[in-house]
């Protein structure tokens, strides 16, 4: 007759906790800890103070949770910002359309630097470095008078083409993240008869999606935060971006805070505050998504000289 071994087999919760308190990373997941703290401390207060009012504000102003929460704020930013659908709405198509060329032009032109020979490739990459250097603050009046002449003023789509022209950086990033992928899966391929857009479309492309990911990040928030090129080439109220359209009525809030219809119910501290952070809610979100993956592409080599 034989008996059954008993086995134990260790808590995998336990497991984790043991490698997480060993004394040499104690100190290293402390210190995380406390930067942490200070990080989230301020984004806490920010979004609690949103839910406050004016007599909240006045009076406890310092503290991260309000005693009571209101939404006069909120109830004030959808009187003051009539169009906020229509800015969200501009927002979004202006930066996933930047996003969707930079990534499309980027990978075909960063792909061809990696890995194809031509005449003057060298040259070409490098002047596309230097041009990186050059401020487009510096070409704006050129700008705009370009899009004057082109009839592109006043229109979404004449801003995804302005904006996706800033592809010096993408391209760089994406000659990168190739140049990190070994050769040889790709000589394999073509050794079986696949073309070079075959090995690019089925091959480099997925193995590249660290850069397309940082790309894609860094040109959301650029596009999604621009206030200054967008101001200069929009008139159109239903054409404006969302921080176009909360600039606008900023400098309005602390006399609407004093009007009859909401004298003693905000404070236009709270309420500018409340439009920020609406404004940037679609890009901490979008981040907050893609972390991960933004971090898997910087230390997988798609920035490395």
């Amino acid at each position: 007759m034989t008996s059954a071994k008993n086995t134990y087999t260790p808590d995998p919760f336990w497991t984790r906790f043991r490698r997480w308190a060993r004394v040499e990373t104690l100190g290293t997941h402390v210190l995380l800890a406390v930067v942490m703290l200070f990080v989230f401390i301020p984004l806490i207060w920010m979004v609690g103070t949103t839910f406050k009012d004016r007599l909240e504000f006045s009076t406890n102003s310092a503290a991260i949770i309000p005693r009571y929460f209101s939404l006069v704020n909120y109830q004030y930013m959808f009187t003051a910002i009539e169009n906020l659908p229509i800015y969200m709405r501009n927002s979004f198509i202006l930066a996933i359309g930047v996003v969707a060329v930079q990534v499309f032009v980027a990978s075909l032109a960063g792909y061809a630097f990696a890995r194809m020979q031509f005449r003057f490739r060298d040259l070409i990459f490098v002047t596309i470095l230097i041009s990186m250097f050059i401020p487009r603050v510096g070409g704006m009046f050129a700008e705009y008078e370009l899009m004057s002449f082109l009839k592109l003023r006043n229109s979404v789509i004449g801003l995804i083409l302005l904006f996706a022209a800033g592809v010096p950086v993408p391209i760089f990033i994406m000659r990168q993240t190739f140049q990190a992928i070994p050769k040889e899966i790709e000589e394999s391929a073509m050794i079986d008869g696949a073309n070079w857009f075959q090995v690019f479309r089925t091959i480099a492309l997925p193995l590249a999606v660290g850069g397309i990911v940082i790309i894609s990040t860094l040109s959301f928030i650029g596009v999604w935060s621009d206030y200054l090129r967008t101001y200069i080439m929009i008139d159109r109220d239903t054409a404006m971006t969302i921080s176009v359209g909360v600039k606008k009525v900023l400098a309005t809030s602390y006399e609407a805070a004093l009007s009859p219809r909401f004298r003693g119910l905000f404070a236009g501290e709270a309420s500018d505050l409340t439009m920020l952070f609406t404004a940037a809610l679609p890009v901490i979100v979008f981040y907050a998504v893609l972390q991960r993956w933004f971090m898997k592409g910087l230390m997988g080599g798609a920035i490395k000289f």
